[in-house]
């Protein structure tokens, strides 16, 4: 009799252990799910490139903050829950080197690659301080498989002459074990008029129980519909200097 009591003693602590261990976890999703998460690091930038495909300017964002956010949010809105590719590509000659943008992430025991092939854009709005915009994270995928990525809510503003990019972290989940939370920065430095293009340095930084990853990369944002009043804009700017494009 007494070894029959003693031998369900492991099984009753085993039972507590893993109850325990689900409302922990359900505590964490709800913690997460209910938007207690602390916003990511906001990325600015003094100078941005203006380019056509005759020639490239580079512009103070100070100066001319308010043509720079309204050509944004028409091109953005232009494209609202369109898939806007993503390339890596070298800073200097902005072009693609691969497609999507890859960082690396060692997941418990497992080590792979987090891939993002695009992105969607929705609730577009401006206003004169800041463009706001929920930025949709689904093509998110780890060793080639499929995420559940939430989307997150970003605004892009100017301040103190800079042009800042505020996003919210966001959860994400891989095979229904793998839970993390993802930080996203972005500092936006060149726009192509005539090809919709927008070029930027994205920072991703990965984290979670057992979970770590992410990186620094230079990405183009390839947008597929192009408004006719953007590439009219472009005389509007104050620029500091101008050279041609055979000579970058």
């Amino acid at each position: 009799m007494k070894q029959n009591i003693n031998s369900r003693v492991p099984v009753k602590g085993k039972v507590l252990l893993v109850g325990g261990m689900r409302l922990l976890f359900i505590f964490c999703i709800v913690a997460i799910h209910s938007g207690c998460i602390p916003k990511a690091n906001i990325l600015t930038v003094d100078h941005c490139n203006i380019e056509t495909d005759l020639q490239s300017r580079s512009i103070s964002v100070g100066v001319n903050e308010n043509q720079l956010l309204s050509d944004l949010y028409m091109l953005m809105k232009s494209n609202e829950k369109a898939i806007v590719t993503i390339c890596e590509a070298s800073n200097k000659s902005r072009r693609c080197i691969k497609n999507g943008v890859s960082v690396f992430v060692q997941g418990g025991i497992i080590p792979g690659i987090g891939k993002r092939d695009y992105y969607t854009f929705s609730n577009i709005s401006l206003d004169k301080k800041s463009l706001k915009f929920t930025k949709d994270n689904s093509s998110t995928t780890f060793i080639g498989t499929p995420m559940h990525t939430r989307a997150n809510d970003c605004r892009i503003s100017i301040k103190n002459g800079g042009l800042q990019v505020e996003m919210t972290k966001y959860y994400a989940n891989w095979a229904g074990i793998g839970n993390m939370i993802m930080a996203e920065g972005w500092a936006i430095d060149y726009i192509n008029f005539d090809k919709g293009i927008v070029g930027l340095q994205l920072e991703l930084d990965i984290s979670g129980f057992l979970i770590l990853g992410g990186g620094s990369k230079y990405v183009l944002l390839k947008f597929p519909r192009i408004p006719d009043a953007l590439s009219q804009s472009y005389a509007q700017y104050k620029f500091i200097e101008t050279k041609q494009l055979s000579d970058k």
